[in-house]
């Protein structure tokens, strides 16, 4: 994989860079960071299966309109090659690119200043994307539909995900693949009512993890990955922020409560998107799920992350069944 990267750089600088190193993210695609006259880069070589041209011109175009957008963080954006280029057809065939480095530290979601910070984040950058289309005949705007489990990876359709659950490759127990054929067959009777639901452009993936920090402000600094922004129904945005949230600390909702103070100073949502939100974050798991099946056929180790994936299902569904009313009620004194 170094070949491969120093191949990218070459088309990026002249002679050797100064520094090169790995870093402890980026399941999705290979990722380093470069140093190189007094600055830094994030290099990046594109998993084939998740990004090909189209969608890394629509990503360029997405990234360079947010930051026109005069947003209080930063966005990564695109670092031109020495032909001008903003990605880089490698002899393999695979695609890399060179994006600006953002300083920072990753939030901390124990901390009610970061949890303010990190509500206005999601509010400010998703009525931003609210607002985004595209002005290029040649970029096509992507619709990934997260609730659409048997499309989200090109090798685990309906068919290959039910040979998957019908004879795992490691052991999962027998109650916890009834619950999830349980959300498979489920979504499928409900996708009229949610492919009825308000759309636009979604992040899908505003974790702590694709997220910095101003250690001394606790101000935003970064928001990172649009590996996969898509039209998409608009409440995806939120259920995933929520989930993650929730993650940190569920015994009460006073971290929600401060998250959605700050995420309404900018968006809004309608009653029947509300009433969707519990289903959607149960939901995000067995899309999770769904791609890491196909990660699984494209010869990946997905054990670990399968099983931390199916155990956060049980604790969202566990959670539901007993804060669910009071849940609601709270999306609807702050959202509506």
């Amino acid at each position: 994989m170094e070949h491969v990267f120093q191949e990218l750089l070459q088309h990026y600088f002249h002679g050797p860079v100064h520094s090169i190193e790995t870093v402890p993210f980026g399941m999705t695609n290979e990722s380093r960071i470069v140093a190189m006259n007094q600055k830094k880069y994030v290099a990046r070589i594109y998993n084939r299966h998740t990004k090909n041209k189209e969608r890394l011109r629509f990503e360029v175009e997405l990234t360079a309109y947010l930051e026109r957008c005069s947003l209080s963080f930063d966005i990564p954006g695109f670092v031109s090659s020495m032909d001008d280029a903003k990605y880089v057809v490698l002899s393999d065939g695979s695609l890399g690119s060179l994006s600006r480095f953002i300083e920072g530290e990753v939030p901390d979601l124990s901390s009610m200043t970061d949890v303010l910070s990190y509500g206005r984040t999601v509010g400010e950058i998703s009525y931003a994307l609210q607002q985004f289309e595209s002005d290029s005949v040649d970029v096509v705007c992507p619709a990934i539909a997260f609730h659409d489990v048997y499309n989200l990876h090109s090798l685990s359709n309906q068919t290959k995900i039910n040979e998957f659950l019908a004879c795992p490759p490691f052991d999962i127990d027998a109650e916890q693949i009834a619950v999830l054929q349980g959300y498979y067959e489920s979504v499928i009777n409900h996708a009229a009512e949610l492919n009825a639901l308000p759309k636009q452009m979604v992040h899908h993936d505003i974790l702590v993890f694709n997220l910095l920090i101003n250690p001394q402000s606790r101000e935003m600094s970064g928001v990172l990955d649009f590996d996969f922004a898509a039209m998409d129904i608009r409440i995806w945005e939120l259920s995933i922020c929520l989930n993650h949230l929730l993650q940190h600390e569920d015994q009460t909702l006073t971290k929600v409560e401060l998250f959605l103070d700050e995420y309404r100073k900018y968006m809004r949502l309608t009653r029947a998107e509300i009433q969707w939100i519990p289903y959607i974050m149960q939901l995000y798991y067995v899309s999770l799920l769904s791609i890491y099946i196909g990660q699984h056929l494209a010869g990946r180790n997905i054990a670990s992350y399968f099983h931390l994936m199916l155990k956060q299902l049980q604790i969202r569904r566990e959670w539901m069944e007993r804060k669910q009313h009071e849940f609601v009620e709270l999306l609807y004194s702050k959202c509506l």
